[in-house]
């Protein structure tokens, strides 16, 4: 895996990680505090589309990931490469694995009785260990938003094999290979459509790796334009122009009649959506990556990853009380969450990371921000 020096800083897209997994927490959660919004309000039209940060983040990881590994002169080992994923990756899943587990243990137990309930729970937790919660959608039911991890991982332990052929891509060679994965990854999804099981749509790994990919390409296209025209800054009309593209994108999504569907939605349709944000905010001489580059917005953005993993078993204490059915407490619940993600950043993955790659002798790439970018 070979390449240039490090992009400079990328405050901004770690702050956009913040308000994607935010975005996430509220879909997964504001429906049962606002009773009264329905799916046809055009709040409830915005709220219904919150998976789709999931996507983004996927796109964010191939991008990150080939910016810190792919632009370097001296080529990362496959073991550090996977010891520093696993680092960072690794520890709060399985605090939260473990957390989320006797809630499904609650549950199981009433529905199969004590015996076959803590047997079927004993599965879906191996199977969650070993990350097989996407491939089997039955084996869910343990922190349920951890699925992406499933299919994070498989782009982890293709990257160093697809990254390095990717990268040698350039030019109209580039362009033309972008363009037939993409046509050719919705292809596929449109053909399946009609003959899979929608969870089996939504979350099987394979039809989730073109928008990877295509955050893989936006890197190796922005490194070739840079090499070409040099670091100056980029021009604002541009920026403006990307960024008006996808708001126009995203308010055509809310009123699109008939409301598409979720799994075509989210295998990638909204890749060139993801692409331009992604670009727009990737140089932080602009103006609305500055604005994104607070220092409040950073740590809320490396702490995203806690959030994103933390919110749902949360939620399900915060519910066994049946607090979530006083909607003034809401707001205590949103706090609470973003808290406890900042309190895990310092508290548990940041030690936790330095500890696993001390005992595993490996030297990250990875700064902690781009770390967390990369998930």
């Amino acid at each position: 895996m070979n390449a240039k020096p490090r992009l400079d800083k990328i405050h901004a897209l770690t702050s956009l990680r913040f308000f994607a997994a935010f975005y996430v927490v509220l879909y997964h959660t504001l429906w049962t505090a606002l009773p009264g919004m329905t799916h046809q309000s055009i709040a409830g039209r915005i709220l219904s589309f919150g998976y789709l940060s999931v996507g983004f983040f996927f796109f964010l990881s191939g991008y990150i990931l080939s910016i810190v590994y792919l632009r370097t002169d001296t080529p990362a080992t496959l073991r550090a490469f996977y010891a520093a994923r696993f680092a960072r990756v690794y520890p709060l899943f399985f605090l939260t694995l473990a957390a989320g587990t006797p809630f499904l243990i609650a549950e199981r137990v009433q529905r199969y009785g004590l015996n076959a309930g803590l047997r079927k729970t004993a599965i879906t937790f191996l199977a969650n260990v070993v990350m097989l919660q996407a491939w089997f959608p039955r084996l869910r039911g343990i922190d349920n938003p951890n699925w992406s991890l499933s299919v994070e991982t498989v782009f982890y332990l293709i990257f160093p094999f697809i990254g390095v052929w990717l990268w040698r891509l350039k030019g109209l060679r580039l362009w033309i290979v972008a363009a037939a994965l993409w046509i050719g990854s919705q292809t596929v999804v449109n053909l399946a459509y009609d003959r899979l099981p929608p969870d089996v749509m939504q979350l099987n790994p394979l039809l989730h790796v073109a928008t990877f990919a295509l955050g893989i390409m936006l890197a190796r296209w922005q490194t070739l334009e840079r090499a070409r025209h040099g670091a100056s800054p980029r021009n604002s009309t541009s920026v403006i122009l990307a960024l008006a593209l996808a708001l126009a994108a995203c308010v055509a999504l809310v009123f699109w009649e008939p409301r598409p569907a979720l799994a075509k939605l989210a295998d990638g349709l909204l890749a060139p959506l993801f692409g331009c944000i992604i670009w727009a905010f990737s140089d932080n001489r602009s103006l609305p990556a500055k604005i994104m580059s607070a220092p409040w917005l950073v740590v809320l953005g490396e702490a995203s990853f806690a959030l994103y993993l933390i919110h749902f078993p949360a939620y399900q204490l915060f519910s066994l009380w049946h607090l979530e059915l006083i909607p003034a407490l809401y707001p205590l619940y949103l706090a609470g969450c973003i808290g406890l993600s900042v309190l895990s950043l310092y508290c548990v993955e940041g030690p936790a990371r330095k500890f696993l790659l001390r005992r595993m002798r490996a030297r990250p790439r990875e700064t902690m921000e781009m770390a967390s970018d990369a998930q």
